[in-house]
């Protein structure tokens, strides 16, 4: 996909910013996702949205190349110094992996619970090939190192790796057909994500370690992270404040009077809560254990109407008290 298709997608001008860009792709997550969106070719539309965004984000297409000027940390690989030949013109592979964006759409009560989702996603992984390098080791035809170019020798429990004396490391090398000489193959991940209770919409939960392959160091193999955008899906008449569900409640000034019992909705069905008399408006009746990881409550914040005409009432209470 090339720049100016990806910026079609998005509906968006070719002058679009990155952060334009970022705004326009999460307003079409909230409407597009396949959750949301029950249309025959929602899945395959999003993925067209997902893969315009990321050519954009990156600013790589087929029209255009992207040059990134700033320091990259996973540029830095400690294969490329040969401490035992620092004449040796052979470097490893140099990385410039791209963190993953991933979305995911849940309840508005799976965003209080907290909840488990399972993610199904494409990344890349060290090519096992030819371990990351992108590109495989021919026989130099050395007969003391046997074409390796090193040799290893044991004493006691050590193991020591030094340069060929006779080669003096002379290497010969062909790119990986595995990978193309990318150094890192595209595969599948199945991963459970747990989301804790009590977050919004838009929030984003970092997946470390689950992004591409960055290469490998003394520290073993480096991976970037993934990063999770959530979608909360609104509950009419629900809302989140801090570690508490509040809703309001709509009640005639006689029941405000008298009291009476409702039912409501909460994140956990329907509760019937009863409301004292002589209630005032914008008091609240509380039901524990019914918040942010049922240890929040759950807030009814009483709407009394006053009549405009307050005489029958009157005279309604009159005759009670009668």
């Amino acid at each position: 996909m090339n720049l100016k298709e990806a910026y079609q997608i998005l509906g968006l001008s070719e002058s679009a910013t990155p952060e334009e860009a970022k705004k326009r792709y999460r307003e079409l997550s909230k409407t597009k996702h396949p959750d949301l969106d029950k249309s025959p070719n929602a899945t395959e539309n999003f993925k067209k949205i997902n893969e315009a965004y990321e050519c954009v984000k990156s600013g790589k297409g087929s029209d255009k190349e992207y040059q990134d000027p700033q320091f990259n940390p996973f540029d830095i690989n400690f294969n490329d110094f040969n401490l035992h030949n620092p004449f040796s013109s052979s470097r490893s592979r140099k990385y410039h992996p791209e963190n993953i964006e991933l979305n995911t759409t849940i309840s508005f009560a799976d965003s209080i619970l907290g909840c488990k989702k399972q993610l199904n996603f494409s990344r890349k992984t060290k090519c096992n090939s030819c371990n990351g390098q992108g590109q495989q080791k021919l026989d130099n035809g050395c007969a003391k190192c046997k074409g390796q170019g090193t040799v290893t020798t044991v004493k006691g429990n050590m193991v020591f790796t030094q340069t060929c004396d006779k080669c003096f490391g002379k290497s010969n090398s062909v790119k990986c057909n595995s990978c193309n000489g990318d150094g890192s193959q595209p595969a599948d991940s199945l991963v459970d994500v747990t989301i804790p209770g009590g977050v919004s919409d838009q929030n984003i939960l970092r997946l470390s370690g689950m992004g591409n392959f960055a290469g490998s160091s003394m520290f073993g193999e480096q991976y970037t992270d993934a990063f999770l955008h959530i979608n909360v899906i609104p509950e009419p008449g629900l809302r989140l404040e801090g570690q508490d569900v509040v809703s309001l409640l709509e009640i005639s000034l006689l029941e405000a009077l008298q009291g009476s019992t409702k039912e409501i909705k909460t994140i956990l069905g329907n509760k019937e809560i009863n409301i004292k008399p002589l209630s005032k408006n914008l008091e609240e009746v509380i039901i524990h254990n019914c918040g942010v990881n049922k240890q929040g409550r759950h807030r009814v914040v009483l709407d009394v109407k006053y009549p405009t005409n307050i005489e029958p009432l009157i005279q309604l209470l009159a005759d009670k008290i009668g």
